[in-house]
């Protein structure tokens, strides 16, 4: 990609061009989201402390993949 925008990375500290940090997070809230699904048909339940935490920590990866692409200026989703 040129003339892409460099972010840094909270996680990492790197600078990364903005499609390479978009797809991170990403992949990041897939993965999150598949443990969260999993730990669901495990505990049988959404109020296990296992579920409830997972759900945080996913909610807030796309909280800061929505501020990442309002940075860009991207249009909203959906």
């Amino acid at each position: 990609m040129t003339g892409g925008v460099a972010m840094t990375c909270a996680k990492t500290g790197l600078k990364l061009k903005s499609s390479t940090s978009m797809r991170r997070l990403e992949d990041e809230i897939y993965a999150l989201r598949m443990k969260m699904e999993q730990s669901y048909a495990e505990e049988a339940t959404f109020s296990s402390e296992k579920v409830i935490g997972l759900s945080r920590l996913l909610d807030n990866k796309i909280n800061e993949y929505m501020r990442f692409r309002r940075g860009l200026g991207a249009a909203p989703l959906g």
